[in-house]
């Protein structure tokens, strides 16, 4: 017997939604899954230290929190200007493709004679991602407070101008990982252009980077007097020792900057491992102990 139409759609209106949605929802699952599992396959990308993005730029999973702490001591070539800034990070990823920063920040300068606190932080949101080719796309919102220290020091790793918008990228080619970003700056006074662009390369003591990695980092922002920042880099993991840690220090210079005002220094940074950098690493403790068994 045949159903008249409306009887037809009548029954097809009781089947339960989700019942209609389970396939779509299965291959969703298992797409993501698989997306999850390609990225635990794949090293962690390494990170440059100045033009750190605001959260990992291959973050696969809410949840995932980094600290990190900070110390930079400045000096300028003439007249005894010098700078100490000191700050504790803390990045967490809020949702799958959004991060969110805070960092209090303490800066003292030899001008000023005391010291003052800060703060600085940051949105991001995960644009792209294909961790097959290891490349990655990030937008992220900076903002930063300003004092009297900014007329005779300079911050390697803050834009100038207290807000900042940037497009940040990173790709992995071998055994080297390059990093880049482009931003637009506001909310104070410019000497060329209110833009800045970072470029880093990066390159393991091993191909995967795991025990630690070389950098150099060269960042051209515009709203500085003298833009050009050239930075090497030396980050080393202590896993080795048992610590869930990572060292870095690097060794900024402001090309060209005047005489009496800092332009080099020392910057060291002290990362505790997120989990899935420590599952990482116990995965590849893991392995190379199977291959000494072997041999």
């Amino acid at each position: 017997m045949k159903l008249p139409r409306e009887a037809i759609v009548s029954r097809v209106s009781r089947v339960p939604l989700l019942v209609l949605l389970a396939p779509l929802a299965l291959v969703c699952a298992v797409l993501r899954d698989a997306r999850a599992d390609e990225a635990v396959r794949r090293p962690p990308l390494p990170e440059s230290l100045l033009t750190e993005s605001a959260t990992d730029v291959d973050a696969t999973e809410a949840g995932e929190l980094e600290i990190e702490a900070n110390f930079a001591t400045l000096s300028a070539r003439r007249g005894g200007a010098r700078a100490t800034l000191v700050s504790l990070e803390a990045e967490w990823r809020v949702l799958r493709e959004l991060g969110v920063r805070l960092e209090p920040t303490y800066a003292r300068t030899t001008s000023a004679g005391s010291g003052t606190f800060g703060a600085s932080g940051a949105l991001a949101l995960g644009l792209a991602h294909d961790f097959a080719r290891d490349a990655h796309l990030q937008l992220e919102l900076h903002a930063h407070t300003t004092d009297a220290s900014d007329r005779v020091s300079f911050d390697p790793s803050d834009a100038v101008q207290p807000i900042a918008l940037d497009l940040v990228s990173a790709k992995r080619l071998g055994r080297f990982t390059f990093r880049g970003a482009l931003g637009m700056e506001a909310g104070g006074a410019f000497a060329h252009a209110p833009v800045h662009a970072d470029v880093t390369a990066i390159t393991g003591f091993l191909p995967d980077a795991r025990l630690g990695f070389l950098a150099l980092e060269l960042r051209t922002d515009w709203a500085r007097r003298n833009p050009l920042v050239i930075a090497p880099e030396v980050v080393s993991d202590l896993t080795a020792v048992g610590l869930p840690l990572r060292l870095g220090v690097a060794l900024p210079v402001n090309v060209g900057a005047d005489d009496a005002r800092t332009s080099y220094g020392l910057f060291v940074r002290l990362i505790v491992l997120t989990d899935r950098e420590a599952k990482f690493e116990q995965k590849s403790d893991a392995v190379v102990g199977s291959s000494r068994i072997r041999l």
